[in-house]
Formats: C-alpha cells, structure tokens, sequence
C-alpha cells in the first residue's frame, strides 16, 4: 500500500525501541499540513510511548511540516537536516530531541519485489558469460576464474544487471581481483539482458507484460507502486524498460496489487481510481492519467478463448445438451453452462460440475485452435478430465473453433 501520513504514525508503537530511550520524559508535537495530513503528538514516559491524535502546544518540541514532505522524509527521498535548513521542516522547543527522537525508533523494513535464491540467479546469470568468473558472497561461491566478492545487496544487483557496479567498487561493497575488462564485459551482458523476478500476483503478471503491451510515443519516467514496492517505468518512444526501484522522477502513481491488475484489464479506470482515491499520485494528474492510453490491454489468451464461448455456440450441433462444465486452466478458472440451448461461462468454479478440464493455458490454447488434437492432449496427459470424458468431447463439438 501507498504509505500515508497516519500509516507513519499509527507504525510507531510497534517501532519504539524502549531501551534507547531509557531516562527520556519528553513530548513531540507534529502539524503535518495538507492533503492527508493531521495532528499528532508523540509522549514517551517512563520507557513507554504513547501516540495521540492531537497536537499539544506545551509538548517538548513541535514540528510543522506538509504531508507531502512528511512521506519523503520516512521514505529517505529528502534528508532531515536539509528539510529543517530549508524550512520545509519548521522546529521548535528542544531542538537537541528532534535530532535525537528518530534513534528511538527502528528504521521499517522496506518492501521488496520477490527474488530468487542466490546460487539459482549467480548459476543463471554466469551462463551468459563468455569469460570465467566466479561470484563470492559470505561463505558461498558460485562458478570459476576471478573472484567478484561483496555484499549479497550488491552482488545481486550487479547479477540480475539493475544496478552499475561503479559506486558499489568505490564504496568496498564489492571487490574485484581480476580484469577490469572482464568485469565491464560482464556488466555490459547483464544490463543488456536484465533480470527481473516480478511478484507472481495477478498485478505482478500484469507488470511483467508491461513492455510488450507498450504502443509507444512517451518519452520519462514514472515511479509505479504496486501495494508498497517501487517499479521504476523509463519511457522512450519506442521502448518502456521496467526495473524495480524508486526513481527521481516527478510522476508517481500507487495502488494496490488487485487494483493495478484490473486497470491493466480494463476493469478499472485510472482517472476514476485516482478521484475515488484507490490510487494516489504525486505530479501532474493530466500526464499520470495519459499513461494509461499507451498500453494494449493485458487480456489472457486463455481467458479470451474462455469468454468467447457464448459467441462461438452452435444450438444445431448441441441439440438437446445439458452440462455444467470446470475450466482450471492455473490462475484461470471458469464455468461453462449449456441449458435449454443456451450458453453462458461464469468466471469462477461452480461446485458441482458434470466434469471438469486441467491443462495449462498454452495448451488448452493449442487444442482450441486445432494446433493440437484433443485424443493426443488427452493421451499424453497435457490435459485431465475430471468426470464424464465423453460428455467433454459433446462439449467441444458444440463450438465453432477459435480463428486466430
């Protein structure tokens, strides 16, 4: 989720680190101004914190600050001490606390996008190569030649080709022994064929069609937050380059994995999502809208087939068929009811069915298209039938065949 200015405070309690604060006795108010923002005071007292939804004139010390400024503030886009010497930060009171204040809390885990185990991506991305090199970590090491050691943060950066390996040198994050020409050639290869592992969600399928489904004709960048974790969205005329991480740039858009997933189906309206507030945004609303008209649609094959079906029934050739049919194609599933010469599909398993098919989509595509024949489907277990196997094949010839 989008972080908001009472998710940050409402998080504190869990956060406070009493032992840090032993002998403290003290008070901060907060006046966080704008859109969503609020009163606040946060008392710590005798080794326990209380947060209340008010601000209290006479507490320690008092910060004023808009929401905006607030949020990038927790999200480490804007440094405390520039906010205050810049006034976006506006303190009063015991100003020695406010430095102080932020120790007594742990830093929240950030949000990260899945990622595959170490040794599977170094053993991957090694294979790539046209030179030896071997990836250490800690006590692991993966491949031959001469040793890229550091960080796991680093390292996996370097891997899967989202991240220049240059600051990380100059910082000791990584070390490298060998060639530097190797390394260059190394990273050349990576960033070119870079690795992605996108959350295997229906918003995280969505995401990983993003470039194909691009039409083109934008040029900079979007910060896109689906339920909390950053994907930065690089637009060129005729390439969108998708990496996850946050961005500098001046649009911003955030909403949840479910929501993102139906605005990709065309189920969802940005501009709609954005007044109703199941997204937010920072930037220019005319340009965060305008993105949505640049991609194709992410319509399922298997599901267009699926949904497809009142239009390809044929009443002659069913005749008199009655049956209530399952369709668990992985993360699609539907039924199919024949009743009374009618015919409608439902996107959701109804319980029970006269039978039931299994198969993976890209087979149940071949087969719906006569590339690959239902007897062999059937025979080599490509497809399972659960039920009446012959009432299936009655099924399948009341339909004219999907033109592709």
């Amino acid at each position: 989720m989008a972080l908001t200015v009472d998710g940050i405070f409402s998080s504190m309690p869990e956060l406070f680190l009493p032992e840090k604060a032993a002998g403290v006795n003290a008070s901060v108010a907060y006046k966080v101004t704008g859109d969503g923002g609020g009163d606040f005071t946060c008392v710590i007292a005798d080794g326990a914190f209380t947060l209340l939804r008010e601000f209290k004139a006479d507490a320690s010390s008092t910060v004023q600050i808009t929401a905006e400024d607030w949020i990038a503030l927790n999200e480490g886009k804007l440094d405390a001490m520039q906010a205050f010497m810049s006034g976006k930060l506006k303190g009063a009171g015991d100003l020695m606390l406010l430095q102080k204040f932020p120790k007594f809390f742990k830093k929240p885990e950030l949000k990260k996008g899945p990622q595959a185990p170490l040794q599977d991506l170094a053993l991957s991305r090694l294979k790539l190569l046209n030179q030896a090199i071997r990836v250490v970590v800690g006590s692991e090491s993966f491949g031959e030649g001469d040793a890229v050691e550091g960080e796991e943060s680093s390292v996996r950066g370097l891997l899967t080709g989202l991240q220049d390996p240059g600051p990380a040198l100059l910082s000791g994050q990584i070390h490298f022994g060998g060639d530097m020409t190797k390394l260059r050639a190394a990273w050349k290869t990576w960033s070119q064929n870079p690795e992605i592992v996108f959350p295997s969600t229906p918003g995280g399928k969505a995401l990983g069609t993003l470039s194909k489904r691009y039409k083109g004709g934008a040029s900079g960048t979007l910060e896109l937050k689906v339920d909390g974790v950053p994907y930065t969205l690089s637009f060129t005329p005729n390439h969108l380059s998708v990496r996850p991480g946050e961005c500098d740039g001046v649009h911003t858009v955030s909403l949840t994995d479910g929501d993102f997933a139906a605005l990709n189906v065309g189920k969802l309206n940005l501009v709609g999502a954005l007044l109703s507030g199941q997204a937010s945004f920072k930037g220019d609303f005319t340009q965060v809208a305008a993105y949505t008209g640049l991609f194709d649609a992410a319509v399922n094959p298997a599901q267009a087939i699926l949904e497809s079906m009142p239009d390809r029934f044929d009443m002659e050739k069913a005749g008199d068929l009655e049956a209530v049919v399952g369709y668990k194609l992985e993360d699609v599933e539907y039924t199919l009811v024949i009743h009374e010469g009618h015919c409608a599909v439902i996107p959701r398993l109804l319980s029970p069915a006269d039978t039931t098919l299994t198969a993976k989509p890209d087979d149940f595509i071949a087969m719906s298209t006569g590339q690959l024949k239902a007897q062999e489907a059937f025979m080599s277990g490509r497809i399972k039938i659960e039920g009446d196997p012959l009432l299936m094949q009655k099924v399948a010839q009341s339909f004219r065949r999907v033109e592709m």
